[in-house]
Protein backbone atom coordinates (compact mmCIF):
# COMPACT_ATOMS: atom_id res chain seq x y z
CA UNK A 1 0.00 0.00 0.00
CA UNK A 2 1.27 3.68 -0.74
CA UNK A 3 1.78 6.47 1.64
CA UNK A 4 2.42 9.69 0.66
CA UNK A 5 4.19 11.59 3.41
CA UNK A 6 4.55 15.54 3.81
CA UNK A 7 6.80 17.69 5.53
CA UNK A 8 8.97 20.84 4.81
CA UNK A 9 11.58 19.51 7.33
CA UNK A 10 13.95 16.99 4.76
CA UNK A 11 15.52 14.79 7.84
CA UNK A 12 11.61 14.26 9.78
CA UNK A 13 10.39 13.31 6.36
CA UNK A 14 13.47 10.66 5.68
CA UNK A 15 13.10 9.47 9.49
CA UNK A 16 8.89 9.33 8.78
CA UNK A 17 9.57 7.22 5.62
CA UNK A 18 11.71 4.83 6.99
CA UNK A 19 9.52 3.93 9.80
CA UNK A 20 6.98 3.41 7.68
CA UNK A 21 9.03 1.51 5.27
CA UNK A 22 9.47 -0.88 8.29
CA UNK A 23 6.05 -1.43 8.78
CA UNK A 24 5.73 -2.26 5.12
CA UNK A 25 4.22 0.40 3.30
CA UNK A 26 5.55 2.20 -0.13
CA UNK A 27 6.58 5.71 0.67
CA UNK A 28 6.73 9.03 -1.39
CA UNK A 29 7.97 12.21 0.68
CA UNK A 30 6.78 15.36 -0.23
CA UNK A 31 8.78 18.54 1.06
CA UNK A 32 5.31 20.82 0.70
CA UNK A 33 1.62 20.90 0.54
CA UNK A 34 1.47 21.83 -3.06
CA UNK A 35 4.42 19.34 -4.20
CA UNK A 36 2.08 16.69 -2.56
CA UNK A 37 -1.10 18.00 -4.28
CA UNK A 38 1.10 17.50 -7.50
CA UNK A 39 1.79 14.13 -6.80
CA UNK A 40 -1.77 13.23 -5.46
CA UNK A 41 -2.91 14.11 -9.12
CA UNK A 42 -0.57 11.60 -10.62
CA UNK A 43 -0.32 9.10 -8.73
CA UNK A 44 -3.41 7.10 -8.29
CA UNK A 45 -2.18 4.45 -5.89
CA UNK A 46 -1.71 6.59 -3.03
CA UNK A 47 -4.19 5.45 -0.23
CA UNK A 48 -2.95 7.25 2.62
CA UNK A 49 -1.40 10.47 3.30
CA UNK A 50 0.27 11.93 6.47
CA UNK A 51 0.92 15.56 6.96
CA UNK A 52 2.36 18.21 9.23
CA UNK A 53 0.19 20.60 11.04
CA UNK A 54 2.27 23.21 10.84
CA UNK A 55 3.97 24.27 7.34
CA UNK A 56 4.53 27.96 5.41
CA UNK A 57 2.51 28.38 2.45
CA UNK A 58 0.12 25.36 2.96
CA UNK A 59 -1.13 23.86 6.63
CA UNK A 60 -1.57 20.10 7.44
CA UNK A 61 -5.61 21.24 7.64
CA UNK A 62 -5.17 23.76 4.20
CA UNK A 63 -4.00 20.74 2.48
CA UNK A 64 -6.44 18.41 4.05
CA UNK A 65 -9.33 20.53 2.31
CA UNK A 66 -7.51 20.55 -1.04
CA UNK A 67 -7.01 17.21 -1.00
CA UNK A 68 -11.05 16.48 -0.43
CA UNK A 69 -12.16 18.73 -2.90
CA UNK A 70 -9.40 16.85 -5.73
CA UNK A 71 -10.60 14.91 -8.62
CA UNK A 72 -8.51 11.96 -8.59
CA UNK A 73 -9.19 8.67 -11.48
CA UNK A 74 -7.72 5.29 -12.53
CA UNK A 75 -8.81 3.29 -15.35
CA UNK A 76 -11.96 2.06 -13.04
CA UNK A 77 -13.48 5.28 -12.14
CA UNK A 78 -13.27 8.33 -9.77
CA UNK A 79 -11.07 7.74 -6.30
CA UNK A 80 -11.97 8.23 -2.72
CA UNK A 81 -9.93 10.55 -1.08
CA UNK A 82 -6.91 8.96 0.70
CA UNK A 83 -6.88 8.30 4.51
CA UNK A 84 -5.31 11.48 6.33
CA UNK A 85 -3.47 11.52 8.96
CA UNK A 86 -2.19 14.85 10.45
CA UNK A 87 1.32 15.20 12.20
CA UNK A 88 2.20 17.56 15.55
CA UNK A 89 4.53 18.00 18.11
CA UNK A 90 1.65 19.10 20.15
CA UNK A 91 0.61 16.80 23.25
CA UNK A 92 -2.81 15.64 23.82
CA UNK A 93 -4.30 17.62 26.60
CA UNK A 94 -1.53 20.89 25.79
CA UNK A 95 -2.71 24.20 26.23
CA UNK A 96 0.17 25.74 24.84
CA UNK A 97 -0.05 27.26 21.03
CA UNK A 98 -3.30 28.19 20.76
CA UNK A 99 -3.37 28.37 17.29
CA UNK A 100 -1.85 25.44 16.26
CA UNK A 101 -4.57 23.17 19.18
CA UNK A 102 -7.46 25.40 17.28
CA UNK A 103 -6.17 24.24 13.87
CA UNK A 104 -6.10 20.53 15.25
CA UNK A 105 -9.22 20.99 17.13
CA UNK A 106 -10.95 21.94 13.30
CA UNK A 107 -9.31 19.35 11.33
CA UNK A 108 -11.04 16.83 13.52
CA UNK A 109 -13.83 18.25 13.47
CA UNK A 110 -13.84 18.17 9.40
CA UNK A 111 -13.29 14.75 9.76
CA UNK A 112 -9.42 14.00 9.76
CA UNK A 113 -8.67 10.34 9.72
CA UNK A 114 -6.44 10.60 12.76
CA UNK A 115 -3.75 12.02 15.10
CA UNK A 116 -0.25 11.56 15.57
CA UNK A 117 1.46 12.94 18.12
CA UNK A 118 5.53 13.21 17.59
CA UNK A 119 8.06 12.07 19.95
CA UNK A 120 11.64 12.15 19.86
CA UNK A 121 11.45 7.93 20.63
CA UNK A 122 11.52 6.32 17.27
CA UNK A 123 10.26 3.30 18.80
CA UNK A 124 7.31 4.92 20.38
CA UNK A 125 6.63 7.07 17.20
CA UNK A 126 7.11 3.69 15.05
CA UNK A 127 4.53 2.10 17.39
CA UNK A 128 1.95 5.44 16.80
CA UNK A 129 1.98 5.32 13.29
CA UNK A 130 1.44 1.10 13.50
CA UNK A 131 -1.47 1.57 16.18
CA UNK A 132 -3.10 4.58 13.91
CA UNK A 133 -3.10 2.54 10.98
CA UNK A 134 -4.09 -0.51 12.26
CA UNK A 135 -7.20 1.45 14.05
CA UNK A 136 -7.63 2.99 10.06
CA UNK A 137 -7.40 -0.31 8.05
CA UNK A 138 -8.47 -2.73 10.11
CA UNK A 139 -7.55 -6.19 9.45
CA UNK A 140 -5.62 -4.54 6.17
CA UNK A 141 -2.70 -2.96 7.83
CA UNK A 142 -1.73 -6.90 9.05
CA UNK A 143 -1.70 -7.62 4.95
CA UNK A 144 0.10 -4.77 4.06
CA UNK A 145 3.37 -6.70 1.88
CA UNK A 146 6.73 -6.60 3.59
CA UNK A 147 9.05 -4.29 1.59
CA UNK A 148 12.40 -5.37 2.03
CA UNK A 149 13.78 -4.00 -1.65
CA UNK A 150 13.68 -0.39 -0.57
CA UNK A 151 15.03 -0.58 2.62
CA UNK A 152 18.29 -2.43 1.50
CA UNK A 153 18.50 0.09 -1.17
CA UNK A 154 18.51 2.62 1.10
CA UNK A 155 20.91 1.01 3.35
CA UNK A 156 23.89 0.33 0.13
CA UNK A 157 23.13 3.94 -0.59
CA UNK A 158 23.91 5.51 2.91
CA UNK A 159 27.02 3.04 2.52
CA UNK A 160 28.42 4.35 -0.38
CA UNK A 161 28.11 7.95 0.57
CA UNK A 162 29.72 6.85 3.56
CA UNK A 163 32.74 5.24 1.91
CA UNK A 164 32.54 8.53 -0.67
CA UNK A 165 32.82 10.61 1.98
CA UNK A 166 35.82 9.07 3.79
CA UNK A 167 34.64 9.66 6.51
CA UNK A 168 36.21 7.41 8.79
CA UNK A 169 34.17 7.63 12.18
CA UNK A 170 31.35 7.45 10.66
CA UNK A 171 32.39 4.43 9.13
CA UNK A 172 33.06 2.70 12.09
CA UNK A 173 29.96 4.55 13.77
CA UNK A 174 27.69 2.82 10.96
CA UNK A 175 29.63 -0.51 11.05
CA UNK A 176 29.28 -1.20 14.80
CA UNK A 177 25.07 -0.49 14.29
CA UNK A 178 24.71 -2.84 11.44
CA UNK A 179 27.14 -5.61 12.91
CA UNK A 180 24.76 -5.40 16.10
CA UNK A 181 21.65 -5.37 14.09
CA UNK A 182 23.05 -8.23 12.07
CA UNK A 183 23.38 -10.31 15.09
CA UNK A 184 19.47 -9.89 16.13
CA UNK A 185 18.61 -10.68 12.48
CA UNK A 186 20.85 -13.69 13.06
CA UNK A 187 19.54 -14.73 16.10
CA UNK A 188 16.10 -14.17 15.05
CA UNK A 189 17.24 -16.89 12.36
CA UNK A 190 18.37 -19.26 14.31
CA UNK A 191 15.55 -19.22 16.72
CA UNK A 192 12.63 -19.33 13.96
CA UNK A 193 14.66 -22.47 12.02
CA UNK A 194 14.83 -24.57 15.72
CA UNK A 195 11.27 -23.84 16.42
CA UNK A 196 10.60 -25.49 12.33
CA UNK A 197 12.78 -28.48 13.45
CA UNK A 198 11.12 -29.08 16.54
CA UNK A 199 7.57 -28.62 14.78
Amino acid sequence: MKVLVVDEVGYTCYVHTRLLEELGYEVICASSGFEALSILEMDSEIKIMFSELVMRELDGLDLFLKVQKQERYNDDGQLDSPMFFLLTSLQPGSQSQNRQLERLELAKKLGITGVIYKTRDREELKQAFGHNLKAALGELSEAAPLDIHTPAQHLCEIIKDIIESKNLDAAEEFFDLIKTQTEYLEFFIESSQKQVETA
